[in-house]
This record gives structure tokens, C-alpha cells and sequence, in this order.
């Protein structure tokens, strides 16, 4: 009978090593993942709430209907983890959503060829990785249906937040205390949180040229109406990454400025990029390749800002389409690897008149 004992008490720890040794196994991973391993944003959610003119729909592609496209129904509320589609079935529209730190102009998004850990772009090469929609980015078609002619707005209380913010800007994501509660959400590179990577995402709304109930690429204009970076207030500064990772909050445009062009003690190019630019993609009229390109006509703080026009009238209503992209981009610091498993909650607070 003691010997079954001690088998039993040997076997167990042997398997309490072996999950040991996983787990070890499972940290260094973190740190040697393949340059393709996508950032997890799994906890992302999106809501939109319509203001007292209209109503709103989405149409998208999910592999839980064969990427067919699909159209919610209409309503005042949305969240894309939640969509009820026109003929009442339950559809997880980010369902396949695992997005990597991709580059663009809010119509166009490619991923560059990035550096050993994805420290940086890998600015010497012209190589682009096509990216797909609604798994390295979101991309989805809004409807908006009156009983009057009306505009959209992009209003005050829209907002992009971490997963451990109350508030966007308030400075949880630097919160010692709140971290160690939290202690999932910590970055290994310093005290600052994974969530950090809302600094890095980027929205934009494009307009298309007439109103169809359908997927319709083709309609799309070739600009975008609106380009939103949300969260310029934050800023992971990793110049030197020798002496550790920090992060900034409540940055003010002055504070922070791009010194990209100027060599590091390794003789490589540093990339501090508060200034916001893309990295622009194929080669020049003189034949040299494009590299880097600040976004124009962009805004921080939506305040009452048109991003559809709600005036084909079909029947008793009139609509209006415009489509969203939602990425990281990957020309800033913050989508950087080093705070992969990075979290965010978009939402759209949407007006009319």
C-alpha cells in the first residue's frame, strides 16, 4: 500500500514538472514569436449609439457565414460582438478579428516588412504583406436610415480606451496599483499596461460615392472623409530600449517630437513618431521608394464631425453608407510587440441634424 502511495506522490510530480517546464517554455515564446504573430486584441468591443434621427446597421464578412456578406439589422445600438442580422440570426462580426501592426492612409493598409522583433519597419525594404479585413484590421460598412434628410456626426463623447481605463486618459494605464491588481495586463517592458496599444489605432471613415444595399467595393471614394487618431495623448517612449520602456499620458503635440533620421548609440535609426505619420507604399515618379508620410486632414477630438450623409431616399426613408476601418498602425511605438496582448474598446457616439 506505501509503495502505491509513493508511486502516486512520484507520478504527480513528475507532471507538476513537465507544467512546469510548458510554462517556461510557453514565457520564452513570448519573447522568440514568429514576426507574423498577430497582436491579441481578443477583448476588443465596438458600440455605436445612433442619435434620435436615424437608425443604423452593418454590413460585413464573417467565416461564420462562409465571408459572405452580411447586413445587421436596423437599430439604435450596436456592438459588433452582439449582431443581430436582418433575418434574426446571433453573428459575432470580429469573430476572426486578431490584428497585426499595419500601415495606410485609412483607405489603403498593407503590412511592411518589419525589423527582428518587431522593433520597427524595416525602412530598406519594399516588401508589403496584403492584409484582410475583419482579421488584421476591422473593416465594416455602416447604414444609417431617416425619416429625413440628415448628416451623421462623429461626436464629442466618442472615444478608443484600454482595457483597465474608466475613462480615456486618465492615466490607469501608468497606475502601479491598479497594475498589480491587474497583474494580466502589465507589460513585461516596464510599469506601464499592454493596453497601451490604443495609442496606436488609428480610424478612419470613407465615403462612397452613391448609396447601395450591398458590398460594393468598386463605390468606394478614394479618400477618406474622416481620419480619427483618438488617443494622441499617450506615447511609449522606447528610443533606447536598453534602459527600459516608458510611457508617456496626456502628451501635448509640443512635448514629443519625431527624430526619425537621427542614428541611436547602435548606429540605427530611431523612430520616436508622436507626429503621427503612415508608411506610405510603392515607388516614386523619380524612382526612389516612399517612405515616410504625415497624415493630413486628420482630427483628435471629434466634435461634431460629419462622416455620412444620410439623403437617397428609398420609399419612406433616406440612407446613407460610409465604411470603417479600424487598425494599429505600425509606424508607431505603441503597436510595437512589446506590449502585445494589448486591449481596446471603441466607441462611436453618433449624432444627426
Amino acid at each position: 500500500m506505501k509503495n502505491k502511495q509513493n508511486t502516486s506522490l512520484m507520478i504527480k510530480a513528475i507532471m507538476l514538472l513537465l507544467a512546469l517546464i510548458i510554462m517556461i517554455f510557453a514565457a520564452s515564446l513570448a519573447w522568440f514569436r514568429s514576426p507574423e504573430a498577430p497582436v491579441n486584441a481578443d477583448g476588443l468591443t465596438l458600440q455605436a449609439t445612433a442619435g434620435k434621427y436615424f437608425d443604423m446597421a452593418v454590413g460585413f464578412h464573417s467565416s461564420k457565414n462562409g465571408y459572405q456578406y452580411t447586413m445587421s439589422q436596423y437599430s439604435k445600438n450596436l456592438n459588433l460582438r452582439d449582431v443581430i442580422t436582418a433575418d434574426g440570426q446571433h453573428f459575432d462580426a470580429l469573430a476572426d478579428f486578431s490584428p497585426v501592426d499595419i500601415t495606410g492612409d485609412g483607405v489603403t493598409l498593407v503590412r511592411p516588412s518589419m525589423l527582428l522583433k518587431n522593433k520597427d519597419i524595416d525602412r530598406t525594404s519594399n516588401t508589403f504583406t496584403t492584409v484582410s479585413p475583419n482579421k488584421e484590421y476591422i473593416c465594416i460598412d455602416m447604414y444609417f436610415r431617416a425619416e429625413d434628410p440628415c448628416k451623421v456626426y462623429l461626436d464629442k463623447n466618442s472615444y478608443v480606451k484600454g482595457a483597465i481605463e474608466n475613462t480615456p486618459g486618465d492615466g490607469n494605464l501608468v497606475n502601479s496599483e491598479l497594475l498589480a491588481e491587474e497583474g494580466s495586463r502589465k507589460a513585461s517592458e516596464g510599469n506601464f499596461s499592454k493596453d497601451a496599444v490604443v495609442g496606436a489605432v488609428r480610424i478612419s471613415f470613407v465615403n462612397y460615392d452613391q448609396f447601395q444595399e450591398a458590398d460594393d467595393p468598386d463605390n468606394r471614394q478614394d479618400f477618406a472623409r474622416v481620419l480619427w487618431l483618438p488617443r494622441p495623448d499617450i506615447h511609449l517612449n522606447s528610443n533606447d530600449t536598453s534602459e527600459g520602456w516608458t510611457l508617456s499620458t496626456n502628451v501635448q503635440p509640443e512635448q514629443i517630437y519625431d527624430s526619425y533620421g537621427v542614428t541611436d548609440r547602435f548606429g540605427g535609426f530611431k523612430a520616436d513618431t508622436y507626429t503621427h505619420h503612415y508608411y506610405s507604399y510603392g515607388i516614386a515618379d523619380d524612382g526612389q521608394k516612399i517612405g515616410d508620410i504625415n497624415y493630413e486632414k486628420t482630427v483628435t477630438s471629434p466634435n461634431r464631425l460629419a462622416i455620412c450623409d444620410v439623403d437617397t431616399q428609398i420609399g419612406d426613408y433616406y440612407y446613407g453608407k460610409t465604411q470603417v476601418n479600424i487598425w494599429v498602425e505600425g509606424c508607431d511605438a505603441e503597436a510595437r510587440r512589446a506590449i502585445a496582448g494589448g486591449q481596446f474598446q471603441v466607441n462611436f457616439d453618433l449624432a444627426g441634424g
